[in-house]
């Protein structure tokens, strides 16, 4: 999915110069809470403008934070970074894709929470794709100021922060970076940092992904309830003999991942990890958009795969997967829909049970093909249930804009709760929206799940920065 849209990117025109903008929020103390990036209770979202032009330069890449309110995302209070933001490491240069993954966590332990950002196509040196991360440090007046996280294990392009994550890794109550790059390993970068750039360690965990491909995605949870997070790491099977293609390849490994175990899940390119039946576990969620005719382990239109979690891991025999097909599943399984290509776990309507919001941007609406949808599907006692499972879209009355070919709506998704009223709100994205610039939506939590009362929408022009091609909304974290 990554080199899907790393081609349609490139395959752009020039964007416009776009000048970096920041509008300081209101100071506050520390939250504690995750995503808080300014410390006022509400939690805050990240946003990638990775392909958007800075300073002339085409595709060096921006990312933005749009906080949260009591009522719900403000678009007023917003920090946008790029290289050529004050205190950011880095100078803007074409095609670095500075903003093209992000994370999210309290890196140095101060109640803030902390921005990951990766570059993974920076330059070093004469090292054309070498990568870079940088983290971004939260405080009572928002994100600012930057330092680079030193790549462990430098070899020449090598695409170091194509992915992210942020979790406990070891258990020693620090916050640790997963970091994702070309081959088949992942650096655990462990906490806790330091504003100066030192940290306490870093170790390599080793996967059978190909070692050509970079890795696909990374997703930390707690599967085991045994406090320390655990690690998905999806990317590519390696090339088979006689094979045209390669396929989804899902590793899990169980904390502590400086010494892991390591259990091999269903193929993927998505996963998201929550309690969806309120047992105390982290349930994992797989998707794969794939057709069986691109991916063996596909389905027509795309499939989410549930493996419930357990004391000892996901209950490999207790896995359960829905498609469009499923009775009680919005919508219809069609080639290309790409159902499944976005997940996120989060309680919408405060019942206790995570409820599943999922991504399927291929969806074809009326004769708008690949204008996309977003599926929400409900927890229960039982798990993941199709009982009053609701789908969105913009042909939904209530949300604002219009069902157009190939917008991609549900490009990513993201369930938290922005306005703190205890129901997490939906943020996403159609990254493809008007020509690649892309725009945003949030959709309300309730007593009755996610509603359209109130919705609202906004695209980079919105935040003060002009984002053509900018793919914005292609990931969203908080």
């Amino acid at each position: 999915m990554r080199k899907r849209t790393l081609l349609l990117a490139t395959a752009l025109t020039t964007g416009l110069l776009a000048l970096p903008l920041t509008t300081t929020p209101a100071s506050a103390a520390p939250s504690g809470l995750q995503g808080d990036f300014n410390g006022d209770g509400y939690r805050d979202i990240a946003l990638t403008a990775g392909t958007a032009t800075v300073s002339g330069k085409y595709m060096a890449g921006r990312a933005a934070v749009v906080y949260g309110s009591s009522s719900g995302l403000n678009t007023a209070k917003r920090t946008v970074l790029s290289q050529s933001s004050t205190g950011i490491p880095g100078t803007p240069e074409a095609e670095d894709t500075f903003g093209d993954s992000l994370a999210t966590g309290d890196l140095n332990g101060d109640g803030y929470a902390d921005l990951v950002v990766g570059a993974p196509n920076e330059k070093t040196g004469t090292d054309t794709h070498a990568g870079a991360v940088t983290i971004v440090w939260g405080s009572a007046s928002g994100l600012s100021g930057g330092t680079t996280v030193t790549d462990p294990r430098p070899t020449k392009h090598d695409y170091f922060g194509a992915t992210l994550a942020v979790g406990d890794f070891d258990g020693d109550g620090h916050d640790d970076l997963a970091v994702g790059s070309i081959g088949p390993t992942v650096d655990i970068i462990r906490g806790g940092f330091t504003k100066s750039g030192t940290y306490a360690g870093s170790s390599t965990i080793a996967t059978a992904l190909d070692p050509d491909a970079t890795s696909g995605s990374l997703t930390a949870g707690d599967t085991n309830a045994d406090g320390v997070d655990d690690l998905v790491v999806q990317g590519y099977a390696p090339y088979a003999d006689g094979a045209d293609d390669q396929y989804a390849a899902t590793y899990l490994f169980l904390a502590p991942v400086t010494a892991p175990s390591a259990i091999t899940l269903p193929g993927a390119y998505a996963a998201a990890i929550g309690d969806l039946n309120k047992d105390g576990y982290g349930d994992i969620v797989l998707g794969n958009p794939l057709d069986e005719t691109s991916d063996p382990g596909g389905a027509l239109g795309g499939k989410v795969t549930v493996l419930p979690g357990s004391a000892s891991g996901p209950a490999l025999g207790a896995t359960k997967s829905y498609t469009q097909a499923t009775s009680g599943v919005p919508g219809t399984a069609e080639a290309w829909d790409s159902f499944g290509s976005a997940l996120s776990v989060g309680d919408a309507d405060a019942d206790g049970y995570g409820d599943l919001a999922i991504g399927s941007p291929g969806e074809t609406i009326g004769s708008a093909a690949g204008t996309g949808t977003v599926v929400l599907l409900r927890g229960s006692a039982t798990g993941l249930t199709t009982t009053g499972a609701k789908a969105f879209s913009q042909s939904t009355s209530g949300v604002p804009g219009t069902a157009e070919k190939n917008d991609e709506f549900g490009t990513d998704v993201l369930l938290a709760d922005i306005n703190k009223n205890g129901r997490a709100d939906l943020t996403t994205s159609a990254a493809f929206e008007n020509s690649g610039t892309g725009s945003v939506w949030n959709l309300r939590g309730s007593s009755t799940g996610l509603t359209t009362s109130g919705a609202t929408s906004f695209s980079p022009s919105t935040l003060g920065f002009d984002g053509a091609q900018s793919l914005f909304g292609n990931h969203i974290s908080g």
